[in-house]
């Protein structure tokens, strides 16, 4: 039983910060196209500033991108349980 909670942790994990990572160039790509693209693989996303900055840029809060963490932070509960 525990393996298996592991290896779900595991895949939750790996899914959602794949997610958060197209979550983030998309975001960089519509900003400043293909320059954006470039910066996203230079920049790394901060866990509370990128969300703060994409809420002042876009109007829209990230609920999507919320969820995603909040989803990975229960997948490494699952893999340390």
């Amino acid at each position: 039983m525990k393996s298996t909670r592991q290896l779900l942790g595991t895949l939750i994990v790996a899914v959602t910060g794949v997610l958060q990572l197209i979550f983030w160039f998309l975001a960089w790509a519509n900003w400043l196209g293909a320059l954006g693209v470039i910066l996203g693989i230079f920049l790394t996303p901060g866990v509370v500033i990128f969300p703060i900055i994409y809420w002042i840029v876009e109007g829209v809060f990230p609920t999507v991108y919320f969820a995603l963490m909040f989803a990975g932070w229960f997948g490494v509960w699952l893999m340390r349980g």
